[in-house]
């Protein structure tokens, strides 16, 4: 006997309860609501579409074929046979009941719809979360996922969004190069992991960085190129190159500062003379015309010197240097120089740093048989007040040379005396005529303009004043003016004051009346080679002769 099997959808195992879940969201939801009130879901069009589901999947079987058809659950409790031995006739016919209750294979008995098993599968698929009664985000044993769950992947996204977000930042072009200059200033530690090199010989270390980083140390305006010609690429020198060098965690562009070393050459005269960089020995002389080859050398300041005995008598030869360039070569000949100095009046004169003497009251020194070094700098500090303002470095050269050390801001000697020539022959063309529109000098510059406020400087009234008073006196023929300036000399930024000595020739009747007068003028730089007298103060008297 053949017996027909039915699958049936499972009972629904929330009973009589008045709730369900939301199949999108999986929230507790009233089974009469037809909207989530979580996320808005439509239930009441899910609910219908599962009733129109579960119709579909009835199956259509004949009614003949139905009456013979029961659950399994509905057969007796006895033992039943297996379905092999239900299918094999007791004898060799099949008995008439057996043959009724065999439904006849003819068309009638197809199902127009999809077979149980697909509509089972389909359902399940769609809405199992609510056949069965599970909310969504449930695990496979049935019980909602803790929240703690969800609570920890967010926190994991987060954090992971959040950091590749900062590293993306951190590890931008800018902010890499920001960094490698910052540490260059500083002169940090584990500076050199912003460098790299191809040259096999330049091990890369922090100290290899320090010369570099002691150049920058007090040239700010120096740095600060730097940095702009390394976010260009690379510097116009094209000793460092700013480029791409690997990965940072796999994600994360890598910047370095790529350098290009230097094989600097170092000379010297001596026979024995012992060279040194930085203080440490790096060769010694064997012949008087010896040469040695230094590096590979980070771009920076190095101290480099030869040691030896000159006429029985032990010289060094030592400076600092800026080594920047390819074939550079470093003069370490072991010999003396002599030279003339001329700056201002009382001005420390110091030799690499090293003070080898005062200016006397004329603005000269000489300075004899000094050690020569390649390198020798002269430089002047000049006390004013509380502060301290140093000239400009003068390097000598040769020996016997005359060395003028001048300051920032601050006219030459003979930059002063034509200046106040010119002021003077303003001055004497108001005189002869009495008339203010004739103050002007050689080169047609108004007087006015020789001072700071023009035409309200109060010093500019006086000297008007005073040349219309001696062009009106009777007893007075004519005045010259003869100024003969004795010293410039600092007096802070962009200040300076010249002290020059007026000798005034009035001619009277009968005689010459000489008077000599020193004077101090306070000049002030304005612009570019532009300079103004604020103020005139002294009026000492030297001497008051007549001649005849």
């Amino acid at each position: 006997m053949q017996l027909n099997h039915k699958r049936y959808q499972a009972a629904d195992d929330r009973g009589g309860s008045d709730t369900m879940f939301c199949p999108n969201c999986g929230q507790k939801v009233k089974t009469t609501d037809e909207f989530c009130g979580n996320c808005g879901y439509n239930l009441k069009e899910f609910k219908a579409q599962e009733v129109s589901e579960s119709a579909a999947a009835q199956p259509t079987t004949p009614a003949s074929a139905q009456s013979t058809e029961a659950p399994v659950s509905a057969q007796p409790s006895k033992a039943q046979p297996s379905s092999s031995q239900a299918q094999q006739p007791k004898s060799g016919a099949t008995t008439a009941n057996e043959k009724a209750n065999v439904a006849p294979k003819t068309n009638d008995t197809q199902t127009t719809g999809p077979t149980r098993e697909e509509t089972v599968h389909v359902t399940r698929s769609r809405s199992e979360h609510v056949a069965t009664g599970k909310p969504a985000g449930t695990n496979g044993s049935g019980k909602a996922t803790p929240k703690w769950v969800w609570i920890v992947i967010a926190l994991v996204v987060i954090v992971l969004g959040g950091g590749y977000l900062f590293g993306k930042n951190y590890y931008s072009r800018t902010a890499q190069l920001n960094r490698a200059v910052t540490a260059v200033k500083n002169g940090d530690k584990g500076v050199a992991g912003y460098f790299s090199s191809t040259d096999p010989n330049l091990k890369l270390s922090d100290a290899k960085i320090k010369p570099l980083t002691k150049h920058f140390k007090s040239k700010p305006a120096a740095l600060a190129s730097f940095k702009r010609q390394l976010n260009n690429g690379q510097t116009n020198d094209e000793r460092f190159t700013y480029q791409l060098s690997g990965k940072h965690w796999l994600l994360f562009d890598k910047y370095t500062i790529h350098v290009k070393p230097i094989y600097p050459t170092a000379t010297t005269n001596r026979d024995g003379a012992k060279i040194t960089l930085d203080g440490k020995q790096v060769a010694t002389s064997n012949s008087t015309t010896y040469s040695k080859q230094l590096g590979p050398l980070v771009p920076g300041d190095y101290k480099i010197a030869s040691n030896g005995t000159v006429n029985g008598s032990k010289m060094t030869n030592s400076g600092t240097y800026f080594i920047d360039k390819a074939g550079q070569s470093v003069d370490l000949a072991l010999r003396t120089i002599s030279f003339t100095v001329q700056t201002s009046p009382k001005t420390a004169v110091y030799v690499n740093d090293k003070k080898v003497g005062t200016a006397d009251s004329t603005g000269d020194l000489s300075v004899s048989e000094l050690p020569w070094s390649g390198n020798m700098e002269v430089t002047g500090k000049y006390g004013s007040g509380a502060s301290t303002v140093t000239s400009k470095a003068y390097k000598v050269t040769t020996d016997n040379e005359n060395v003028t050390l001048e300051f920032d801001g601050v006219m030459s000697m003979d930059d002063a005396k034509s200046y106040m020539d010119e002021y003077w022959t303003a001055i004497s063309n108001v005189t002869s005529s009495g008339d203010e529109s004739d103050a002007t000098d050689d080169n047609s510059k108004d007087l006015s303009e020789y001072f700071t406020d023009g035409t309200e400087n109060p010093q500019y009234k006086e000297m008007i004043r005073m040349s219309k008073s001696y062009h009106s006196a009777d007893d007075i023929y004519g005045v010259s003016y003869d100024c003969d300036v004795r010293s410039v000399v600092p007096t802070g930024k962009d200040k300076f004051t010249i002290t020059y000595y007026l000798t005034y020739t009035f001619e009277l009747e009968d005689t010459n009346h000489i008077q000599e007068f020193s004077y101090d003028a306070h000049m002030q730089k304005t612009g570019n080679d532009d300079y103004k007298v604020v103020k005139v103060t002294g009026g000492q008297k030297i001497r008051d002769t007549h001649e005849d």
